[in-house]
């Protein structure tokens, strides 16, 4: 039990690291479609709104301790539901957390790209997406999450009034790179 409880915590935020990393690549793959060397002003604009939003959060729960509280609490509850469903979250993290090691040292896009399409790689995010949606499967997860990101949202908007604004301009371009891949 000790060797997962560093675990813990991270369940959730290498599944949004690690999709931020994919919703990224594809604002990227449309500006090298293009042919593009250097980012375009919406992509720029896309990774500017992600670093603010991403700022506001973390003031957010700096500032509202009992937020890391709730959230601990819901990684908790996440955790012992995947392993009710016959998961192992120490074990696909582990795999996860080798994969970021090698990404922060991987010196080129080819070589971060390569290790995020390993076959290791994702096996563990499938098996992470897996269990993930077993858990939230349930209905105290559910209300548990809901009740976090409202709170969350809450505490962004005290600390960034344009929260609101910022999510849905994100929004809107990740659309505009979605078409502009078909």
């Amino acid at each position: 039990m000790q060797r997962h409880e560093w675990l813990k915590g991270l369940t959730f935020v290498l599944a949004g690291v690690f999709a931020l990393a994919f919703a990224g690549a594809a604002i990227a793959q449309m500006g090298q479609q293009r042919g593009q060397q250097q980012p375009s002003a919406l992509e720029q604009e896309y990774m500017e709104i992600q670093q603010r939003l991403a700022q506001a959060q973390q003031k957010a729960v700096e500032n509202t301790p009992e937020l890391q509280d709730k959230a601990d609490a819901l990684e908790e509850l996440v955790t012992d539901k995947m392993r009710a469903a016959g998961h192992d979250p120490g074990d696909i993290m582990e795999t996860m957390l080798a994969a970021q090691a090698k990404m922060e040292e991987a010196r080129t896009d080819a070589q971060r790209r390569e290790i995020m399409e390993s076959r290791e790689v994702r096996e563990a995010q499938r098996k992470l997406q897996e269990a993930q949606r077993a858990a939230m499967e349930d209905g105290e997860v559910q209300a548990a999450q809901q009740a976090l990101e409202d709170d969350i949202l809450s505490a962004m908007r005290r600390v960034e009034p344009e929260t609101d604004r910022l999510i849905e301009r994100l929004q809107e371009i990740q659309r505009e790179a979605q078409r502009g891949m078909r």
